[in-house]
């Protein structure tokens, strides 16, 4: 039993993180078809900015998450503009150029950074010291706290809030829209650029929500951008680029295979980056698009 819980509770909150993360990446996907890959140096800044807002400006844990969203949202803007709207309009079929000013965004970020704040491993305040009084239990020896709930709740009500978005509201079409063909899109009066830049606001929001709840697991530090951002894209792609709940189930099945692995494989740490590719070429075989990716027709 002890097993099966440390099996569960770390799945759905380590999957849930991987979720809001990949969460981002598709948000991004879904107005543009490119990747950002500056997405996992983006939860780096909102871990960062909100310990800064802690520890330095000394403001209460809500004051500094609501702000850390903001400056990632601005940052998120900013890597639109500098990575993005200055390739021009591109034809993403044709040039992989986003490839390089995406990943040199999230170089350049990790240095600002390092430089503004600094590079050391810290702590922030957990933001759901309780839940209704309750300060957490432990169950045949596994520990399970109220940051635990926080954050698979974060992850499943953003999933489906995204979701309703994109299927329910006038934003989410003209999100579709632009995704499918940003010409035909701007020609029946839909402002491309302004949907691609919130895009990307969006997905620095995502980072910054992601840091903040992460923060009580991993603590604040400059190596989760690298481990989690490239975890997270793969999680992406597994569910299916583009696809809000193809995020949240890609992170869940990456982090319960990891899981796994560690829980019954002798030094399982070591195993768990070879599984995860075994299991991520096996879905790309099956089903190349990913378990909810939609496979696009492509008109001559």
């Amino acid at each position: 039993m002890t097993t099966f819980l440390l099996i569960l509770v770390g799945g759905l909150t380590t999957g849930s993180v991987l979720g809001l993360v990949a969460l981002g990446y598709n948000v991004v996907f879904s107005s543009t078809r490119i990747v950002n890959f500056a997405q996992g140096t983006m939860l780096v800044v909102g871990g960062y900015a909100a310990f800064a807002f802690v520890d330095r400006a000394d403001l209460p844990i809500f004051v500094a998450f609501l702000g850390a969203i903001v400056v990632t949202v601005v940052v998120g803007v900013l890597v639109h503009l500098i990575a993005i709207r200055t390739l021009g309009k591109i034809d993403v079929a044709s040039t992989m150029g986003w490839i390089l000013t995406t990943s040199a965004a999230g170089t350049i970020l990790l240095d600002v950074v390092r430089k503004v704040i600094d590079s050391e491993t810290h702590q922030i305040p957990s933001i759901a010291g309780s839940i209704l009084g309750w300060r957490g239990s432990i169950f045949y020896g596994v520990a399970i706290k109220p940051d635990d709930v926080l954050i698979v709740v974060t992850a499943l009500a953003l999933m489906v809030g995204f979701e309703l978005l994109l299927s329910r509201t006038l934003i989410g079409k003209a999100f579709r829209a632009v995704s499918q063909d940003k010409q035909a899109a701007t020609l029946m009066g839909i402002n491309a650029d302004r949907m691609v830049m919130l895009s990307f606001a969006i997905a620095g929001g995502l980072a910054a929500i992601a840091a903040v709840v992460l923060s009580q697991r991993l603590f604040v530090k400059l190596d989760n951008g690298l481990n989690l951002g490239i975890m997270a894209f793969v999680a992406a792609v597994i569910g299916g680029l583009g696809s809000t709940r193809g995020a949240i189930v890609g992170g869940y099945l990456i982090a319960f295979v990891t899981a796994i692995t560690r829980a019954y494989v002798n030094d399982g740490a070591r195993w768990e980056i070879p599984v995860v590719v075994i299991v991520f070429l096996a879905v790309l075989v099956l089903r190349p698009t990913g378990m909810f990716g939609e496979t696009e027709t492509e008109k001559v």
